[in-house]
This record gives C-alpha cells, sequence and structure tokens, in this order.
C-alpha cells in the first residue's frame, strides 16, 4: 500500500486532474511528504493546498517526482521492517540477516527523512504555496543513527560470540 496509493497520486497529478466535472484534485504539503486529495469542487481555498489543474507541466512534473521519491523512501523504510519482522518470526534473532535488515531500515530512515525534508522546501518553490508541514528530518536521522549504531553493536556481539565458540 506503501506504493500503490502514491503510485495512483502521481498518476492523477500527471494525467487525470482536472477530467471530472464535479471533484477537483488539490495538492499540499505534509511530514510525509506530497498529499493529494480530491473533492467536490466547493472553490476551496486554503493556504497550504493548490488545485492541480492549475499547475502547469512542469510544475506538474516536479510535484509528482517529488511524491514518487517521498513515496518511494518511505516504502523501503517499511520494507526493511516488514523483512526484518519476518526474520523474527521465524526465530531468527541474531543472525547477520537481522544486522542487515537493521542497518537498511536505519540508513532508509535516514534518507527518507532528509528527502522530505529537501522535497518539501522545493515543493514550495515549485509551486509557489507554503508547506501544511514538514517533518524534523533531525529527530529521524538522529534516531536513524541510533538504530544504526545499535545494529553495528549487535554486530560486533555476533562477531565475538563466533570467535568465542571457534576458540573453545
Amino acid at each position: 500500500m506503501a506504493l500503490i496509493v502514491p503510485i495512483y497520486q502521481v498518476l492523477i497529478i500527471l494525467f487525470l486532474a482536472g477530467h471530472h466535472d464535479s471533484w477537483r484534485a488539490y495538492l499540499s504539503f505534509t511530514a510525509f511528504g506530497v498529499g493529494l486529495f480530491a473533492g467536490p469542487d466547493m472553490h476551496f481555498q486554503s493556504p497550504v493546498s493548490i488545485p492541480v489543474d492549475t499547475l502547469s507541466l512542469q510544475q506538474r512534473y516536479a510535484a509528482a517526482g517529488l511524491a514518487a521519491l517521498c513515496a518511494t523512501c518511505n516504502a523501503l523504510v517499511l520494507s526493511h521492517l516488514y523483512r526484518l519482522f519476518g526474520l523474527y518470526c521465524r526465530g531468527v534473532v541474531f543472525s547477520q540477516a537481522n544486522i542487515l535488515r537493521i542497518k537498511g531500515f536505519a540508513m532508509w530512515l535516514v534518507a527518507a527523512a532528509v528527502a522530505t525534508n529537501i522535497s518539501g522546501r522545493l515543493f514550495v518553490r515549485v509551486t509557489g504555496i507554503n508547506a501544511e508541514s514538514t517533518a524534523n528530518a533531525a529527530l529521524a536521522v538522529i534516531f536513524g543513527a541510533m538504530i544504526y549504531v545499535i545494529a553495528h553493536v549487535m554486530e560486533l556481539a555476533r562477531q565475538a560470540d563466533l570467535e568465542r565458540k571457534d576458540f573453545v
């Protein structure tokens, strides 16, 4: 779902906005990335959203690219977390695969935070409207770095345990 919904949103941004008489698509930027919502055209005016059909083709391409970037990073974060929990469900706890999944989760968490923060700034430049909210990239980067350090300590402990077993 982390990819299906954004793909649908990107298609609407690029091709379908303004093709329905009673519904109108609006873009905004939230802490998770580019957000798209649709509703009856009741002349909805918000300082943090813009009708998609009023954007130029270049602005649509830029918004679609920013939406795809944020969605891809978020999907990769969730993918690593999903596969890590899959290992835990099978009873695999202190293996090399767990360590790689935890490190991957941490790195993509940092990448997603930075990408979303940069995308928010670019969204404001491209569309000319303010972002509804932006993610606090500093907290996510610190959290990702802490998780990466934990994974590194797990890796060192695993290596020490393997050396101990080989020594005996």
